[in-house]
């Protein structure tokens, strides 16, 4: 197990794991690792204040591959939100389309902090091929428009299990839109992808999908019904 983490004072990156860091406990180096600047304080360890390992780099791939790697999964949750503008906003005067800076301030530091980051990310992954040849790198993150993610704070521990039940279901999605290559990817390493059980998990969230639909349609019409009862009253 390798986490990288930042020295605050020299700006190198310390590889927790690694030659002379291989006896940090993993708690201790988990919390170095994650120490993202203005939310944790930088975590001491041999007498090095370390930050966030992802200041440096987005991925740190180049550990992977150099003790070996042959086939490495990137899994990047910091994706910008594309504003579709098909969400309206009341107004005084009627309605506007919502955009980004409605959300509120700490949503448009959240955009520039997660544009920045993919920025870095996706220049990275257009020199993997050329850097690592020999190499299958395979790029998980979600879509542009998931505004679950997007308006979901990184640091919010109580929506946990909803985001992990939304991760597990995107990424079981994009398995099945590209499944003939990522199963050809993964073969070539001894990994075999099912497609059945890809297709039982895509049909079993479209059928919780439905449910769910359906019970918001009879809410709405319910709710509805109340409203105009009520104004008759």
């Amino acid at each position: 197990l390798y986490l990288t983490s930042t020295d605050l004072d020299t700006c190198e990156r310390v590889v927790l794991g690694g030659e002379d860091w291989d006896d940090v406990p993993i708690s201790r180096a988990v919390a170095a690792s994650t120490a993202l600047p203005m939310i944790y304080k930088p975590v001491e360890i041999k007498g090095r204040q370390l930050i966030d390992g992802g200041i440096r780099s987005t991925t740190n791939v180049d550990i992977a591959v150099e003790r070996g790697a042959k086939f490495v999964i990137v899994i990047n949750p910091l994706v910008p939100y594309v504003n579709d503008f098909q969400k309206v906003i009341p107004t005084i005067t009627g309605s506007r389309v919502r955009r980004v800076s409605d959300m509120g301030f700490p949503q448009i530091g959240y955009q520039t902090f997660k544009l920045l980051a993919h920025q870095r990310l996706h220049e990275a992954v257009s020199h993997w091929q050329e850097k690592y040849p020999g190499v299958d790198i395979i790029l998980i993150e979600p879509d542009p428009n998931d505004e679950l993610m997007f308006e979901t704070n990184i640091m919010n521990f109580n929506r946990r299990v909803e985001i992990a039940k939304h991760g597990f279901e995107s990424v079981t999605f994009k398995l099945a839109a590209d499944y003939d290559n990522l199963s050809e990817v993964c073969a070539k390493h001894g990994i075999e992808m099912s497609a059945t059980r890809v297709r039982k998990v895509v049909r079993k969230f479209a059928e919780e999908r439905e449910r769910t639909a359906g019970w918001r349609r009879i809410l709405e019409q319910t709710t509805g019904s109340l409203l105009r009862q009520s104004d008759q009253a």
